[in-house]
């Protein structure tokens, strides 16, 4: 019998990517869609071959066909969301990031622990070709030990407020910037690569953008259990687009100016090997795949949300620490 999938939420994500990962993936089958909007529910419904679209979240992921959710609404929703599904039985993976606190994070990890269900977050890139060779070559002793991760993403995102992804500008309901939106998955590669974080300070600021009610430059240095440290910018307001990642160890470093796109090199000393390692066309197929298969063999997902909480844990000490001027312990 395949996994049976209802979707939360039906912006973009869902429709682009998590619904077409779903019905192409021969052991999973989409049944239902939730929306707020009944039409929107219905529109993707008659698009992905689901069985049927509701308004009702209780009827969405309390369905005795109903095996798993994908929470795709914004993060504001995620946790109500998450632990009304999970509370009903329902294994979930959960858009990034994984909710606005890391209070909210451990709520649905307890939650999930005692309901003896899987929860996942969305953090795909955790499965791109690039990350797992990094990982890889870094386990591997390829540039010694792991010294410094340095990551800058940014743009001049111009998010009106007649665009349906208006909340993310918005922090009672995004929770930050850019940190909280695109940031949020590089921090989770920094620890894919370099384990837990253990001390975080920062700074969130508004240099720009005052069309914004959220910072518009987040920048953090964090300690991590490794040793290693981690830099990192997130940024809404310079002109030219940035997603670069570099990390510097005592015999080599591994770099990529362009993250989800350009090669992957590794230069040690004079020598310089590139990794050209694209990912797939929709990056949600390794996710659900993954996810689909755990419940299929009976084993947990290769990276539960206890991996997801991190990312959580830097940004909410980035921001307690530029609010307070200190070094938080996370």
């Amino acid at each position: 019998m395949p996994v049976r999938w209802a979707i939360v939420g039906c912006g973009d994500i869902a429709n682009k990517a998590v619904a077409p990962a779903i019905t192409g993936h021969p052991d999973a089958e989409l049944v239902s869609l939730f929306s707020h909007t009944p039409e929107r529910a219905e529109e993707l419904r008659s698009a992905h071959g689901a069985e049927r679209a509701t308004t009702d979240l209780t009827e969405a992921v309390g369905a005795d066909d109903v095996d798993a959710v994908y929470v795709a609404s914004p993060v504001f929703r995620h946790a109500e969301e998450t632990l009304a599904a999970v509370r009903a039985g329902k294994h979930v993976i959960v858009e990034k990031p994984m909710a606005l606190s890391v209070a909210d994070g451990e709520r649905m990890i307890a939650a999930a622990d005692e309901a003896g269900v899987h929860l996942s977050v969305a953090y795909y890139r955790r499965f791109f070709p690039k990350s797992r060779r990094i990982h890889d070559l870094i386990a591997d002793g390829a540039i010694g030990t792991p010294v410094v991760c340095e990551i800058t993403i940014g743009s001049s995102a111009r998010i009106t407020p007649d665009n349906p992804k208006y909340w993310r500008t918005l922090p009672e309901q995004g929770g930050g910037g850019a940190l909280m939106d695109v940031g949020s998955h590089r921090l989770d590669l920094a620890c894919y690569w370099l384990g837990e974080p253990r001390q975080v300070c920062g700074f969130a600021d508004t240099v720009v953008r005052d069309d914004m009610e959220v910072p518009d430059i987040e920048c953090l240095l964090a300690r991590m259990k490794s040793g290693a440290h981690l830099h990192c910018t997130a940024t809404w307001a310079i002109a030219t687009r940035a997603d670069d990642v570099a990390i510097r160890g005592s015999e080599g470093t591994l770099s990529v100016r362009g993250y989800d796109r350009d090669p992957l090199v590794l230069a040690r000393g004079d020598a310089i090997e590139e990794f050209d390692l694209p990912p797939e066309a929709n990056w949600h197929v390794p996710l659900i795949a993954d996810f689909t298969r755990a419940l299929v063999e009976g084993r947990e997902p290769e990276f539960t949300a206890r991996d997801g909480i991190q990312a959580t844990r830097i940004m909410e000490g980035c921001y307690r620490s530029s609010e307070t001027g200190r070094t938080v312990e996370v």
